[in-house]
């Protein structure tokens, strides 16, 4: 697998998309902070921490966030779904492998670390960006906190980028992949699942309601607005009884290898005709 993931590696290094993505993670961050030399931030503005709604990372980009650099990683992952197949690529590599197992393990192994890569170097333009704009901050938030903060945030882009992968693997029609993309970082999925059973709750008086309420509390979403919203939001135990990093903790991680595992299982077993 680890002399896929170098080759695979290798490709998208040679490849241009990446810097195009790079670019846009930029432009949102970095980009925006320079602006502020000809479009000045408002006098005495204080950064409060670094990663709330009026933090540093947040104010510097002029509004960019984490959730933004979340939200580029299932379309990272719906273009590689389907760059091997669109090639030919995968036929010729899987007929030299024994197994096909670890051919497509390693696809969900490298879309977890571009969706890393994307959030390190949001982080990157980021600072620079606030040393671009040259504000004071204040109530910086601890290293670890900063560290979990950013952690949930790769974990939750995780869920939606290898949701993503195995949709895009198992239908090999990229534009449907970029659909479902599109469909679940807007949170389409979720919201109308949930209220397809909240109208069959109203219909039926099955008395579901509060239980819908509380389980959607729980969904990925819910996690990456609260890790929009800062470390601090994040984990602060809020009305749930349970802070949101531990809801992402406890969803999205069984999620991330739930996908893993079945797309590989599901994709290994197919015929590539």
């Amino acid at each position: 697998m680890m002399a896929l993931l170098r080759s695979d590696l290798y490709r998208v290094a040679r490849s241009r998309w990446p810097w195009v993505v790079l670019a846009l993670v930029a432009l949102a961050t970095l980009g925006s902070a320079i602006l502020t030399v000809w479009w000045p931030l408002e006098p005495g503005v204080v950064y409060d921490g670094l990663t709330g709604r009026a933090g540093a990372l947040h104010l510097a980009g002029r509004g960019s966030s984490i959730v933004l650099v979340s939200t580029l990683a299932p379309f990272v992952a719906a273009h590689l779904s389907c760059a091997d197949s669109d090639a030919g690529f995968d036929r010729t590599l899987l007929s030299s492998l024994h197994g096909r197992a670890a051919y497509y393990a390693e696809k969900y192994l490298l879309a977890a670390l571009l969706s890393g890569a994307l959030l390190v170097a949001y982080l990157a333009f980021g600072g620079l960006g606030v040393l671009v704009t040259m504000r004071p901050v204040e109530n910086v938030e601890p290293l670890w906190q900063v560290v979990a903060w950013a952690g949930e945030g790769w974990l939750i882009s995780c869920v939606y980028a290898l949701a993503v992968l195995f949709v895009g693997q198992l239908v090999r029609v990229r534009a449907i992949a970029f659909i479902a993309a599109f469909l679940l970082t807007s949170a389409a999925v979720e919201q109308g699942f949930f209220t397809f059973l909240m109208l069959v709750d109203s219909a039926l008086g099955l008395g579901w309601a509060p239980a819908l309420e509380a389980a959607l509390a729980w969904m990925p979403y819910a996690a990456l607005v609260s890790v929009g919203n800062g470390a601090a939001d994040m984990l602060a135990v809020d009305a749930t009884g349970v802070a949101p990093a531990l809801r992402a903790l406890a969803v999205c991680l069984p999620l991330c290898l739930a996908s893993a595992a079945l797309g590989t299982l599901v994709s290994s077993r197919r015929d590539l005709a």
